[in-house]
């Protein structure tokens, strides 16, 4: 492939210099790069106003801690430390009223301190809106809207596959297909490297817009094919077999499941309100798509006998965590969320590459029209 302007993939041809659909594809993939780091941002717009103390106290203490703090309410679920260094608590009213909230927990202390800010802040939660519904959950719909931000991404997945066929250049000259030319002028310089960026970004675009689309249908495709949405939990999982004896201590339950599947790490405990509720345990087991849980063990809280295991392996469960886990980009680490960032703004690249190229194109045609023009007269 010697001449750029011989390739199949032309730039009046590719995908990458369109016009059509180039602004809701970018506003699209440029909200979904700043979720990313939305937990960073957060943490610096918003910082936690503690310093933890070095230690790991017990699960029973944070609790009696939370619960002496804010009398009239019991700590129903206790989180580890994840996103920030501390225990995260949530308590509600002992007297069956609705008001609720969660609570900071110092890992070497136990101290509660502070009020988990548990709802999205601006601007994040406009930029979650309109990745996820375009803004149009007012207008038709949370189900309706999430449907479009679908078809958008399926029209995405049709624009790259194509990107890919307009670019292929043949297995032989593969390599040239990658060739940024730097010394035959400004237009094929702007144009080699707008068709190399977008090519080379076009694997994780398809990742991004293939699983975007599956969440945004995520309760439609699984019964499409015959799966039910989420795996179902028995009746029984939920009761302790014997509803009037006294639970378990919270410490001895959490020591019965560390023995029970050492090779896990315990995520989120959900405590027992009422008699005969059970125990619920939230683990990580093996790589996993994201840093939560996902794995759930109920346990008799009377007993601490395992009165039912979600299965992390299990087809639906496999497939909900991990077209979450690629989309989001929460099973690699800090490295992997810093790459998906950088490759989820290309489309701006392109975009400012595309501009240079229409800039130059457009010089270009007016001073040929002027150059006619000045022919004509010297001719007459």
């Amino acid at each position: 492939m010697g001449d750029l302007s011989n390739e199949k993939s032309s730039i009046n041809d590719s995908p990458f210099a369109q016009s059509d659909f180039r602004f809701v594809r970018g506003v699209n993939m440029y909200d979904g790069s700043l979720l990313l780091i939305e937990p960073e941002v957060e943490s610096w717009m918003h910082p936690v106003d503690h310093i933890s103390t070095p230690g790991n106290v017990s699960p029973a203490v944070i609790k009696q801690q939370a619960e002496a703090a804010h009398p009239g309410f019991s700590a129903d679920r206790i989180e580890y430390p994840n996103n920030d260094s501390f225990y995260h608590v949530h308590l509600v009213q002992a007297s069956g009223g609705k008001e609720n909230f969660t609570v900071y927990a110092d890992p070497g202390t136990g101290e509660t301190f502070g009020r988990v800010q548990t709802e999205r802040l601006e601007p994040f939660a406009t930029i979650y809106q309109l990745h996820r519904y375009f803004l149009l959950t007012s207008v038709i719909g949370k189900i309706p809207a999430a449907s479009v931000v679908g078809i958008l991404g399926i029209a995405l997945i049709l624009m790259l596959v194509s990107g890919i066929y307009l670019w292929w250049p043949g297995l032989r000259k593969l390599a040239n297909g990658f060739r940024v030319v730097l010394k035959r002028g400004k237009l094929l310089k702007h144009m080699s490297l707008h068709k190399t960026i977008g090519i080379l970004s076009i694997p994780f675009l398809l990742v991004l817009a293939l699983t975007g689309t599956l969440n945004a249908f995520e309760k439609s495709i699984p019964t499409w094919v015959g799966f039910k949405a989420k795996e179902e939990i028995p009746a029984t999982a939920l009761q302790s077999k014997s509803k009037d004896a006294a639970a378990l201590p919270l410490d001895r339950a959490v020591e019965i499941v560390k023995e029970s599947y050492p090779g896990s790490q315990l995520i989120k405990i959900q405590i027992p309100q009422k008699a005969g509720q059970s125990y619920q345990f939230g683990l990580k087991e093996g790589f996993a798509a994201s840093q939560g849980s996902n794995s759930t063990v109920y346990m008799d809280a009377a007993t601490g006998s395992v009165l039912y295991k979600t299965n992390p392996n299990l087809a639906i469960n496999f497939y909900n965590a991990w077209r979450k886990g690629l989309h989001f980009a929460t099973w690699g680490g800090e490295p992997l969320k810093i790459i998906s960032f950088f490759f989820g703004m290309t489309p701006l690249v392109l975009m400012i590459t595309g501009l240079f190229i229409w800039r130059i194109k457009a010089n270009a045609r007016k001073r040929s029209r002027t150059k006619t023009a000045a022919d004509s007269v010297a001719a007459a």
